[in-house]
C-alpha cells in the first residue's frame, strides 16, 4: 500500500467512513508497518488537539453549493474564447511592435528611417531643461549621459 492510499485509509477511519474491506486492509498495514502506526498516532493526537467546529453546515449546503456550481459552469464558457483572444492580440502585439533586423530600415507608420535619421523625442525637451538650468544657475552644469 502506498503512502496516500494509507493516508486516505486513516482519514477515513478518523472520520468514521471506512467500509469493512477497507478496515481489513489498514488493519493489516498497521500491523506489518510501524511508520504507519505512528501517523494513525499524529492523527489522532491532531485531533484531540483540534477541537470540532461549534457550528454545522446548513442543511441543504451541499444542494446550493453543487447550484452555484453549475451555474458558474455556464458563465465561465466564455472564459476560453477570452483568453485565446488575449493571447492572439499578445501574439499580433509582438509581431507588429519587434524590433527590425539589423539590415531592414525601421517603419513607422509607413515611414522609412534609418538609425542615423532617429531622433529621441525627449531630447528637445532634455536640452531645453539644460538650459533652463545652466540659466538659473551661477556655475555651469556638467550632465553626463547615462
Amino acid at each position: 500500500m502506498n503512502v496516500q492510499e494509507l493516508e486516505k485509509l486513516l482519514l477515513l477511519e478518523q472520520s468514521g467512513g471506512l467500509s469493512p474491506s477497507q478496515r481489513r486492509a489498514l488493519d493489516a498495514e498497521l500491523a506489518a508497518r510501524p511508520e504507519a502506526r505512528g501517523a494513525r498516532a499524529q492523527l489522532r493526537a491532531l485531533a484531540v488537539a483540534i477541537p470540532p467546529p461549534a457550528a454545522q453546515p446548513a442543511p441543504d449546503a451541499a444542494q446550493r453549493i453543487a447550484a452555484r456550481l453549475a451555474q458558474n459552469h455556464r458563465t465561465l464558457a466564455w472564459k476560453p474564447l477570452l483568453a485565446a483572444a488575449a493571447a492572439l492580440a499578445l501574439l499580433l502585439g509582438i509581431q507588429t511592435f519587434r524590433a527590425p533586423s539589423a539590415n531592414a530600415p525601421a517603419t513607422v507608420a509607413g515611414l522609412t528611417a534609418t538609425e542615423e535619421e532617429w531622433t529621441d523625442p525627449l531630447e528637445t525637451d532634455f536640452a531645453e531643461l539644460e538650459d533652463l538650468l545652466l540659466a538659473i544657475s551661477d556655475e555651469s552644469l556638467e550632465f553626463t549621459e547615462l
